[in-house]
C-alpha cells in the first residue's frame, strides 16, 4: 500500500472515493447529513474548491493506493496557528479493518510533524465507533464536543506531536 499526495488529474478520483465512503455511512450518520455531503461533493464548485487547494501550501490531500487503485483518502491542513487539522479521512468499505485507516492517520500525523505542527486535531461523530477507537489507540485525547454546521454533534480530539 502506498500513500501519496494527489495530483490535479486525480481530483475526480479523490472525490469519487469520498462519495463512496459517505455512501457506506448511510445508517451510521443521519441520512440527511450523508445525502448533503454526497450532493455537495458532486458539484462543480466542490471540484473547483479541491483544485484550488493545490494553490495553498498548507493543504494536505492524499490517497491510499493498492495496485494504483484508490482505497482510502485524507485531507486536512496546517491552520494559521501552526497546528494540524485532519478534516476528513475515509477508507472504502472492503478495505476497512485491515490497517489502512491507521496507516493514513499516521501518514497524516507524520506530514504535520514534518511541517512543524506541534499538534493535530480532528473531530468525529459519536456513531463512528471504529474511528473513535482508532484515534484513541493512536494517542488522541478527547478535548470536548462541538456541533458542525449541519447540527451534528462531534467529539473533538487532539494529539501532541511535538
Amino acid at each position: 500500500m502506498d500513500i501519496l499526495y494527489i495530483t490535479r488529474d486525480e481530483v475526480r478520483d479523490f472525490i469519487d472515493c469520498y462519495i463512496e465512503v459517505f455512501e457506506t455511512l448511510n445508517g451510521v450518520l443521519p441520512l440527511d447529513y450523508v445525502e448533503t455531503q454526497i450532493q455537495k461533493a458532486s458539484t462543480k464548485e466542490y471540484y473547483d474548491k479541491l483544485l484550488s487547494a493545490f494553490d495553498n501550501p498548507d493543504c494536505i490531500l492524499a490517497v491510499s493506493l493498492i495496485d494504483e487503485a484508490i482505497i482510502g483518502m485524507t485531507w486536512g491542513n496546517i491552520r494559521e496557528d501552526g497546528t494540524g487539522w485532519l478534516a476528513f479521512m475515509g477508507v472504502k468499505k472492503p478495505h476497512r479493518g485491515k490497517g489502512v485507516g491507521r496507516a493514513i492517520l499516521n501518514w497524516f500525523i507524520d506530514e504535520c510533524k514534518a511541517r512543524g505542527a506541534p499538534s493535530v486535531s480532528l473531530d468525529t461523530s459519536h456513531s463512528l465507533v471504529p474511528a473513535i477507537r482508532l484515534y484513541e489507540s493512536e494517542g488522541f485525547v478527547r478535548e470536548g464536543l462541538l456541533e458542525n454546521p449541519y447540527g451534528l454533534e462531534l467529539i473533538l480530539f487532539s494529539k501532541d506531536i511535538s
